[in-house]
């Protein structure tokens, strides 16, 4: 079960109103000089340099400032770090295209269409460059090390080296954001600080470490939605630490504002709990009385979401989990059960791993415990031992549900604490070794 008072982050994004000339300069010069040391730091940190020896270094070549040095240090770290938990769903995802290759490639060789011989040796030089590829990863995942990163991203390299961009607009693209790290201690954050004005407007005060005057700031105007205001001005009052991104993309200027909240919804059972079961291309929920019987069902479709651009994914996926959500709350329960998350959970479904590979299913389970959090709603994971077989042969034609929906109703009755029998004659038939090993349902 997800601990009763967890803690979660939530960031807010916000757009910077235009300002004096001269201060969007030296805002611009600080994100250059922090992104140059960001870059400097990390190959420190390739090298075994600790924190303190590295800032150290890194102070009198680019930002003479402990704090921004400090916090470019930690995303030096955190991109190696990122790099290195991605190595094994790459390596994921190029087997799984390898082994989608070689079928089409058998397919192919008893065909009778035409030029097959040409799409053959075109699959079969795909599998060569993917293995190569793969080599690669396994490599650096081996030895513990990353790729060489590419910092403005790779397309943008890409359209670098095929002249489509200028060498200006590539050094803008790596030189665009600021970053400060929160601290309770410093008022909620020292370089950074946000303070309301009224309606949705917020002052920004950044600490120029270029100025000879001690703690001169540059000030700057910036506009949150509406619907943000009340949690960040409300935030803000308590002193607590928040973290601030300035991003520039392209003339626009966005603040990324990051608070901490700690969850207080616990799990309760007066009206019933809801099961969910999560699929490549739906959410089956069923809902359940207090004493476990059913209640009412339905299925929430995210189709396409590994075949459309990211943000097309993020948004269909955040409308299916929202909409679900909010059907669950119509019945007035605040509780949702679910099997254990697995962020690269191992199935034999190949259409599970090919969504799990393709970062799908991470994306679904982090925006269910974001919502679950905006919205108060609990969340209990439980065992999902056979939940599909003993949803199938109990509660599927008995209740008319689909396969994916009566599992829902075996995870929503684990959540309430009931345990599901099926007869040992058939478990050892069709499960031997898991009987004999003791396996709980």
């Amino acid at each position: 079960m997800i601990k009763k008072k967890s803690s979660l982050t939530f960031t807010y994004i916000g757009v910077m109103e235009k300002s004096d000339d001269v201060e969007m300069i030296i805002l611009d010069e600080i994100m250059r000089k922090f992104q140059s040391g960001k870059r400097y730091l990390r190959e420190r940190i390739f090298e075994g340099k600790n924190r303190k020896e590295a800032v150290d270094m890194a102070k009198p070549l680019f930002i003479n400032n402990s704090g921004y040095m400090r916090d470019a240090f930690l995303e030096a770290e955190a991109s190696i770090s990122s790099q290195k938990e991605l190595l094994p769903i790459y390596i994921q995802q190029n087997q799984l295209k390898i082994a989608a290759l070689n079928e089409q490639m058998t397919k192919l060789a008893h065909s009778k269409k035409r030029n097959k011989d040409k799409k053959i040796k075109y699959k079969q030089s795909r599998i060569k460059k993917l293995t190569k590829q793969n080599n690669y990863y396994q490599y650096h995942l081996d030895d513990g090390t990353v790729p060489k990163m590419v910092d403005g991203s790779k397309q943008l390299f890409k359209e670098l080296v095929h002249k489509k961009i200028t060498k200006e607009e590539w050094r803008d693209a790596r030189s665009n954001a600021v970053y400060s790290r929160g601290e309770k201690s410093k008022g909620g954050n020292e370089n950074i600080k946000l303070s309301y004005l009224g309606e949705n407007l917020f002052a920004m005060q950044v600490l120029n470490p270029f100025s000879d005057k001690r703690g001169e700031r540059l000030s700057f105007v910036v506009c949150f939605p509406d619907k943000f205001v009340f949690s960040m001005a409300s935030y803000l009052e308590t002193g607590k630490s928040y973290s601030v991104r300035i991003l520039r993309r392209k003339d626009k200027y966005e603040v990324h504002f990051a608070m901490e909240e700690e969850n207080s919804s616990e799990p309760t059972f007066e009206k019933g709990i809801a099961g969910l079961d999560m699929n490549p291309d739906n959410l089956s929920v069923t809902i359940v009385y207090p004493n476990g019987n059913f209640r009412a069902s339905k299925v929430f479709w995210i189709h396409d979401i590994n075949t459309v651009s990211a943000d097309k994914r993020d948004w269909i996926i955040q409308q299916a989990v929202v909409e679900m959500l909010m059907w669950v709350k119509s019945f007035g329960v605040d509780t949702l059960s679910m099997e254990e998350l697995k962020f690269l959970q191992q199935n034999e479904n190949a259409s599970f791993n090919r969504m799990a590979s393709n970062f799908s299913y991470s994306h679904i389970t982090k925006t269910l415990i974001s919502a679950c959090f905006k919205e108060n709603i609990a969340l209990i994971q439980v065992k999902p031992y056979y939940s599909s077989f003993i949803g199938k042969m109990k509660y599927q034609q008995t209740s008319g549900l689909s396969i994916h929906q009566s599992a829902a109703f075996v995870l929503a009755r684990r959540g309430l604490g009931f345990e599901e029998k099926i007869p040992k004659e058939l478990l050892s038939v069709l499960f031997a070794k898991e009987a004999k090993k003791g396996q709980p349902l």
